[in-house]
């Protein structure tokens, strides 16, 4: 059987949802797909091309490995499971919440489960909004505790762009900076502001100063690489809206250009980094 699940951007709102903030965001047309059929030996095998290849002997008692524990929660027979992605691990694009919610999928696992297993791979309870949106698809609004809104918002063309930096511990790391930031600084008028601007943007749509004031309200965090912030000043020089997308510490930024032509001029542009062009996807998880 074959599954395949959309990554995912976040057009606003990082951070601030933790805090219980509305975040607005987006399945995307980049996927991870997956196989998985029955294996001869009474283990569980994953193939996640040169990421993550690894044997579960199921006559052994191993709880210590997260395929462990994620066979335990879905209770998985033996099978092999294959996987191939269409963008890097740990790209804050959601890569392990699209696997979450396919092999979920794929085992008649409900969405609940899906989360469970997100959060093994991010060693804490997340927000779920990852999760969330791959599975359901389109522009979405989220919230913790409240159920998810889509919501139609007219995007027609992304640029993803790949800082080359990825995150030295995780999202845990950029949370906990945020949090100093709370503590020490101006870091809870910054999440409010974030809050507005997201609120002003679900209204207004990509408004272009309002995707930059978001960036600059991420930087002020102190999430924002050197590398990210030369990308947006790019962007900015050709006066198209883009910002950093994720946890931040690494990862991707997002650009909305107008049309394909602008799109192809902007790669150009950006050619010292690896860019990828994508469109809103509207389906989420799907069985293909």
């Amino acid at each position: 059987m074959f599954v395949r699940a959309p990554a995912k951007i976040i057009i606003s709102g990082e951070h601030s949802v933790v805090y219980g903030h509305k975040a607005l965001c987006a399945a995307i047309n980049k996927y991870t797909k997956l196989k998985i059929y029955s294996n001869k030996t009474n283990s569980i095998e994953i193939r996640w091309g040169n990421d993550w290849h690894e044997v579960l002997d199921l006559n052994q008692i191993n709880t210590n490995s997260q395929l462990a524990q994620i066979a335990h929660i879905l209770k998985i027979k033996p099978s092999i499971i294959e996987v191939e992605s269409e963008l890097p691990i740990s790209s804050g694009l959601g890569s392990s919440a699209s696997f979450a919610v396919a092999l979920s999928r794929v085992t008649n696992a409900s969405i609940e489960k899906a989360i469970e297993i997100e959060n093994i791979f991010h060693g804490k309870r997340g927000s779920g909004l990852d999760v969330q949106v791959t599975h359901y698809g389109g522009i979405c609004i989220f919230q913790i505790g409240k159920p998810i809104q889509q919501v139609n918002i007219p995007i027609q063309n992304i640029l993803l762009i790949d800082s080359g930096d990825r995150k030295q511990k995780g999202t845990e790391g950029s949370i906990t900076k945020v949090k100093n930031c709370i503590e020490q600084k101006d870091g809870k008028q910054i999440l409010n502001r974030i809050s507005e601007v997201t609120e002003q943007i679900i209204k207004e749509g990509i408004v272009k100063e309002l995707i930059y004031e978001n960036h600059d309200l991420l930087n002020r965090l102190g999430i924002c690489t050197d590398k990210i912030n030369d990308i947006i000043r790019i962007c900015k020089t050709e006066n198209i809206p883009a910002k950093m997308t994720g946890a931040g510490d690494g990862g991707f930024c997002i650009a909305f250009p107008k049309d394909e032509q602008q799109s192809d001029f902007l790669k150009l542009k950006l050619q010292n980094y690896k860019t990828f062009k994508a469109t809103i996807d509207q389906e989420g998880c799907k069985i293909i």
